[in-house]
């Protein structure tokens, strides 16, 4: 038999779902059995005999229903030779076991230890579908329930939402089946083993399967139960599965439903004369349909399809704009006319399709404005509650997310609920990442011909999980996409799954990024790809048919998300750019304390035994920290996707154009505000002018204010539209959208500084000036400033020096040759040869000391001027020449430190704020007078790294208790930071940068602050953490520079 053939006949077997029970006795290393009398995947819902109950997401307290989380007796042991071989028998004794809380993941609860890779599945390396020999740990479960009396009568279900990664069901020691698929639901009808009064359910659980090579996701290694486990019973004709398939018509205008419900007989005889009742209703209970159904004649222990279609005339569509729903009930009648079963499910009538290049929705070519998003719990691992799950939704939504992705298998069914209920687009996907063993277009690691994707025998696995996610979801309006997988290889598998997709809903796209622009995908679904690579796709039309979605990009690693708003500049302008995902949405951390008590994140290589490989931090990429705080660059994220525009050509008259980013919603009900900020002081303002922009048009606003110009004064309009009233989970006055426009200035004339008399000393080894209120001493050995007194206080701790090096953040790291290349500047500051210096004494008020420095790490000159005024200023010229003749990297950052005494802790600026913002992101934070403490500027990554600071800064005072202190001025502009940790303290050098891991609780704080006075520093990059440095415009390349700033004495 041909291969080719010999693949159709395993995709046949795989299309039917029938794996003989048989087959083999080690099911879980046998890559054609999967599942052993597991029901056929259905859509999530509830089935009720209360129908009062018919659209309650808590079914628990419902006498059909029996949640069997809780308390379970568990035994662990480490390895398959260890298991228990009879504790699912009835009269096994428990006693000595221990007990878990379900569900939970073993490693958290003390049995194994997790560990995080990002790709590889087990601790060693194994062949598929052998496991490892040495460790793979297995979970014997067992509970006692008693089932109520009139579930006698009734069909009962057991119900486990993710088991990892397979695992072995017996009730009262009658073993049931077989299970792997860890992310969707496996249920098994126990009705035949059940009996009057106490019963007994036993589980064997295998961390290990042949299973967990479709499960090498980037994660946390762990396993156990990970969902609800529960009971439910229902008529013994029931409704088994149904679907409800909502399309549009008459240019997206009406509504058509098709449905199609099986009613599942499982009595001993046929059934004639039953009814399905097809209710629809509004919010307001105004019914738009009421049909009742004829079931005919079902044989015993038989299926029958019940198929209606029905148009709807102009109903409200779904959108995650504007995510309308219907009550749609199904009721199941008997030959009685008695109701026996009622399901609800909340309908939206909506469309999604490739059609013109571009993936529409109810017609309209949206944008995505996505995330990526794990299932992590700080505590519970992969057990995440609804109240987590609610969090998740709340932020996306108010932080301008319009989209997520289910990466990298089927999420929680209360997540897509969620998302039905308040809006966002979903990228459903399969649970099939093979990443393990290689993954497509990755380079020379992946050997297709020895992948699963291109081998028979896996086939029907592959099948079986894609189905598994589709039934599951097939129901929810808010998935539109779905993806075959992450990094799951691409072959024939692949294709056959594409392909029966595309049979059971023909207009939902599905994606896979390993397709690349081959046929199985309807979008070129790119992860990381750099600007100009989806430019050049843009603008060369190199498909016409379909477009561009990152589903993974921006990898918000560290301090990162530098360029966001560059790729959205793009997204806007080629239509056949349409969005994408970033990577990602949570830290993937664990809260963990030291043995003090001081709490920090645990990442890769603080849980697992010390010779574990791990990727360490590499899970560590949220836009928000574990517990679900936000990091400062979800403020870029709001802001960049915010779907409001704000421009004007005639701003100095107050005339603003709004614009509508959405594509279905008004801008009726958020109203805009204004000020008018002079050198950042208010000195206009508005509020309460309604916005009524209908989708993707403008509107335009005349702003009442009148500007007297002063030269020298820095105007700028800042603008913000909030919410009139609360909508879904954005309350009543939120900020929805914000901008900053710059009005036209007047330039000022020089101003000079107060003539004040200046005392000058010229000692043997020093140069001593004093004025009003100041002194100041530069070192005639070393070039640099020794003491700076300021109202009789000394400011330093250390001379002010050159310094060009940050703390290395994620981005920086994988740079190839990072320590070689970029470990000079962190010497090129410390290692500095005075060569001249030189005192020039101008007049009275008066002094210049000119110096020259050697960098000898760099082989550069460095010219320093100070222009010393009686007054206490001292303006700083600053001459960088790069060594014609040496071949250096961009510098990380070009500037100054100074060690203050620790008593200057207060900070108040004028300029970007007032969140950390740097060059290549800083669209969120607006110039404008800000204050805080040196504490509340640090940010702490969960891998300390460079962080807090302030970009486009006019102005920045350093002040005590007293309100005496410090001002650097920028000539016009500087960037700073402040703290209370020593650079050297992130990394002992760079050599060590890329090796050596450090929490914020491991850096040594210091009884001095650290401030950096910039000219410029590094952006922080974004396009990948592997390599990809910051775009051109925001790096710093070794050239000659030239600047200035300055410092003075503040006094509040």
């Amino acid at each position: 038999m041909s291969n080719y053939l010999r693949f159709l006949k395993y995709v046949a077997v795989a299309a039917g779902m029938i794996i003989p029970a048989h087959a083999t006795t080690l099911e879980w290393q046998n890559p054609e059995v999967f599942r052993v009398n597991k029901e056929p995947a259905r859509s999530f819902f509830y089935s009720y005999d209360n129908p009062q109950a018919a659209f309650s997401k808590t079914p628990w307290d419902q006498s059909n229903h029996l949640l069997l989380n809780g308390s379970w007796k568990f035994k662990w042991v480490e390895s398959v030779t260890k298991k228990p071989s009879d504790f699912y028998k009835t009269e096994y004794d428990d006693s000595k076991w221990g007990e878990i809380t379900v569900p939970a993941n073993w490693e958290v609860n003390g049995y194994g230890t997790p560990f995080y890779h990002s790709h590889q599945c087990f601790k060693a390396n194994a062949v598929p579908p052998e496991m490892p020999s040495y460790y793979n740990p297995v979970g014997s479960y067992r509970k006692t329930f008693t089932v109520p009396d009139d579930w006698q009568q009734k069909q009962v279900f057991v119900h486990l939402g993710a088991v990892k990664s397979a695992f072995y069901i017996w009730v009262n020691g009658k073993k049931v089946g077989y299970s792997q698929d860890s992310k969707t639901a496996a249920e098994f009808d126990i009705s035949p083993y059940l009996k009057k009064g106490q019963n007994q359910l036993a589980l064997e659980v295998y961390r290990y399967s042949d299973g967990s090579y479709f499960e090498c996701q980037d994660m946390w290694r762990v396993s156990g139960i990970e969902r609800d486990v529960y009971l439910y019973a229902t008529p013994k004709a029931h409704v088994k599965d149904f679907h409800a398939y909502t399309t549009l018509t008459d240019n997206y205008t009406n509504g058509k439903l098709e449905l199609t419900a099986l009613i599942d007989n499982n009595f001993e005889s046929s059934i004639r004369g039953y009814q399905l009742q097809v209710q629809l209703t509004d919010d307001a209970q105004n019914s738009l349909l009421d049909e009742m159904l004829d079931v005919n004649r079902v044989s015993s222990n038989e299926s029958k399809k019940v198929t209606y279609s029905a148009q709807v005339s102009s109903p409200k569509l779904w959108s995650a704009e504007q995510p309308n729903l219907y009550n749609l009930k199904l009721t199941l009648l008997n030959s009685d006319g008695q109701a026996i079963e009622h399901i609800g499910h909340k309908l939206g009538f909506r469309s999604t399709e490739l059609k013109n290049g571009n993936i529409l929705i109810n017609g309209k070519p949206v944008l995505f404005k996505g995330v990526n998003r794990h299932e992590h719990d700080p505590v519970t691992a992969h057990v995440v509650s609804r109240e987590s799950m609610l969090k998740d939704v709340q932020l996306m939504k108010q932080f301008n997310i319009n989209a997520v992705r289910m990466s990298h298998y089927p999420s929680d069914p209360y997540m897509y609920y969620l998302a039905d209920l308040y809006g966002l687009y979903v990228m459903d996907e399969a649970n099939t990442e093979s990443h393990g063993i290689g993954a497509a277009n990755q380079g020379a690691a992946y050997d297709p011909q020895n992948h699963l994707v291109n081998k028979p025998e896996w086939a029907a696995a592959y099948i079986d999980r894609v189905s598994n996610m589709y039934h599951a979801t097939k129901n929810n309006p808010s998935v539109v996409m779905r993806s075959l997988g992450n990094e799951s290889g691409d072959g024939p598998n692949l294709e056959a799954t594409f392909d029966w997709l595309k049979k059971q809903e023909p207009n939902t796209p599905v994606i896979s990024e390993q397709a690349q622009m081959r046929r199985h995908t309807d979008a070129y679904g790119q992860m990381y790809a750099p600007i100009d690579d989806i430019e050049r796709y843009a603008r060369r039309k190199l498909d016409t048919t379909r477009p561009v979605i990152l589903i993974e990009y921006e990898h918000a690693m560290g301090n990162s998300l530098g360029n966001f708003k560059e790729y959205w500049d793009s997204f806007e302008k080629y239509p056949s750019l349409q969005g994408g995902f970033i990577w990602d949405w949570v830290d993937q951390t664990f809260a963990m304390k030291t043995l003090d008590g001081t709490p920090y994140w645990g990442y890769g290589g603080d849980l697992e035994p010390a010779a574990t490989v791990t990727s360490l931090s590499f899970a560590a990429n949220g836009l928000v920290y574990a517990d679900r705080t936000p990091y400062p660059y979800l403020w870029e994220v709001k802001n960049v996707h915010q779907n409001v525009g704000f421009s004007s050509d005639d701003i100095e008259n107050g005339k603003l154009t709004i614009t509508n980013k959405h594509y279905f919603a008004s801008l009726e009900g958020q109203s805009l505000s204004w000020q008018l900020l002079a050198n950042g002081e208010k000195v206009a303002q508005g509020e309460g002018i309604p916005l009524t922009a209908q989708p993707q048009q403008q509107q335009v606003v005349s702003l009442n204010y009148v500007i007297s110009r002063e030269p020298g004064v820095e105007y700028f309009l800042d603008v913000q539209v909030t919410s009139d009233t609360e909508n879904g989970l954005v309350p009543k006055g939120h900020i929805t959208a914000w901008s900053q426009l710059a009005l036209p200035t007047i330039e000022a004339s020089e101003e000079k500084p107060d003539e004040v008399r200046l005392s000058v000393s010229d000692k043997k080894e020093e140069y001593r000036f004093k004025g009003k209120d100041f002194s100041l001493v530069i070192d005639k050995t070393t070039g640099l400033i020794s003491s700076m007194e300021y109202f009789k206080d000394e400011l330093l701790k250390a001379s002010p020096r050159p310094d060009f090096w940050r703390a290395p953040i994620d981005n920086d790291l994988p740079i190839r040759g990072y320590g070689d290349k970029f470990g000079p500047w962190q010497k090129a500051g410390k290692n500095t040869k005075l060569t001249s210096i030189k005192l020039i004494k101008e007049s009275r008020y008066l002094a210049k000391v000119e110096v020259e420095h050697y960098l000898s790490a760099v082989g550069s000159r460095y010219f320093t001027t100070y222009n010393i005024h009686g007054n206490g200023e001292v303006k700083v010229d600053v001459y960088f020449y790069a060594a014609p003749h040496k071949q250096q990297s961009e510098i990380p950052r070009l500037g100054t430190l100074f060690e203050l005494d620790q008593e200057y802790e207060n900070v108040a600026w004028y300029g970007r704020g007032p969140h950390e913002n740097y060059s290549d992101r800083q669209t969120s934070a607006h110039v404008g007078l800000y204050q805080s403490s040196v504490d509340d500027l640090y940010v702490p990554y969960v891998r300390a790294q460079e962080n807090g600071y302030r970009s486009d800064v006019r102005q920045v005072h350093f002040y005590n208790q007293k309100g005496e202190g410090v001002t650097f001025e920028g000539e016009p502009l500087l960037g700073f930071g402040a703290q209370y940790y020593d650079t050297d303290d992130y990394h002992a050098s760079a050599g060590q940068a890329k090796t050596k891991n450090i929490h914020p609780h491991d850096l040594p704080r210091k009884e001095r602050i650290f401030v950096n006075i910039d000219y410029l520093q590094r952006g922080v990059g974004g396009t990948n953490t592997w390599g990809a440095k910051p775009l051109s415009d925001y790096i710093i390349p070794f050239l000659d520079y030239q600047y200035s700033y300055s410092f003075k004495p503040f006094k509040k």
